[in-house]
């Protein structure tokens, strides 16, 4: 599984990957309201770098997933991902999950 199927798998069947990027667009709307008016950014800008920071941090996930699989083959990954509970350790840890500046 490559990394960009690794996130569109992820997207299309992980509920965390919403709470993350509402989490991340809170947090990077705040970093947004310190910035000087003239300097501020739009919205698609926030969540542009609210993804930036999704996927910075599944690629952490994926490189270490990664040494655990050693296949390139989707369904040995899919396998995986269930087998160990991936997904619901990611969940909890979506859920504990507080962005600070």
């Amino acid at each position: 599984m490559t990394y960009k199927e690794f996130l569109m798998y992820l997207e299309e069947n992980f509920d965390g990957y919403k709470i993350f990027m509402q989490k991340a667009i809170d947090f990077q709307q705040e970093k947004n309201k310190n910035r000087p008016a003239k300097k501020r950014w739009d919205q698609a800008k926030v969540e542009k770098a609210a993804y930036e920071m999704w996927k910075q941090g599944m690629q952490t996930l994926y490189n270490n997933l990664k040494t655990q699989i050693k296949s390139a083959i989707s369904y040995k990954w899919t396998e995986y991902i269930v087998q160990h509970e991936v997904l619901e350790n990611l969940q909890d840890t979506i859920s504990d999950l507080n962005f600070i500046e």
